[in-house]
């Protein structure tokens, strides 16, 4: 579904008022889309490593990449409800689910309620922001690394790092380039719209992804769900593949 001329309208003017990135499609690939999620499908396979990060009551993206590709997901979740919820289920044993957040370090995280659009106390959505200033429900969550879960894992290396934390995403990118973790692929939704969260903290990890190599190659129409590929690891990728392809056709 496209976005409505007027809603269009609103968001350019956000655009110019430099309340919205105006950032854009740096490269052009194959896509695809599992559960609302948009990821390049060169070099995912059986054997990829998956992390799902925010997973709440929806898991239609892991179960759609174990559907297609029949790779493993690593799904994170420290919300009591959705942690009860997910243990309810009968997940495929492709899909691995932990109960705690990831975030910039190893320890315990505070999470507070969000604020709905209706001004009122969360009951499903905990972010690591504090929007009720000290008034609303605290929680403690355990918390790791990217690092040290794929110690712990036995995993040297992510293919696709999915994340939708309520404004956590920050700690965790800027963690991951920061300690050198391989990642080919981020699909994150970033969250500046929250009153707490300046636009400026967006446009800063943004630039640093780009001087690690990251390029952006879709962005929802809402310009809150941005993917990203580490283009060399793609151009290796794509070199192999059509490596492969001429080599086929030589004995053909």
């Amino acid at each position: 579904m496209h976005l409505p001329l007027f809603n269009k309208s609103k968001l350019l003017l956000r655009q110019m008022l430099g309340y919205e990135l105006k950032a854009g499609i740096e490269l052009s690939c194959k896509t695809f889309s599992a559960g609302g999620w948009t990821f390049c499908p060169i070099g995912i396979k059986n054997s990829s490593v998956v992390f799902s990060l925010g997973v709440a009551n929806d898991i239609r993206f892991d179960k759609g990449m174990i559907d297609s590709f029949s790779c493993h997901i690593h799904a994170f979740d420290p919300t009591p409800r959705w942690v009860d919820w997910i243990n309810a289920q009968n997940t495929p044993r492709e899909f691995h689910f932990y109960p705690y957040a990831i975030g910039g370090k190893d320890g315990t995280l505070r999470m507070f309620p969000r604020v709905t659009r209706r001004g009122k106390q969360s009951t499903t959505m905990l972010t690591m922001v504090d929007e009720w200033e000290g008034s609303g429900d605290v929680i403690e969550a355990p918390v790791k690394k990217i690092s040290t879960i794929m110690s712990e894992i036995g995993v040297d290396h992510i293919d696709i790092l999915k994340m939708d934390i309520e404004a956590a995403e920050y700690d965790v990118i800027n963690d991951f380039l920061d300690s050198g973790v391989p990642v080919y692929q981020l699909l994150v939704e970033f969250h500046h719209r929250f009153k707490t969260v300046p636009i400026e903290k967006t446009n800063s990890v943004l630039e640093k992804l780009s001087a690690a190599g990251y390029r952006i190659f879709f962005i929802s129409e809402k310009y809150r769900e941005f993917s990203f590929i580490h283009e060399a690891t793609y151009l290796k990728y794509v070199n192999e593949s059509m490596n492969g392809f001429t080599l086929k056709s030589c004995f053909d």
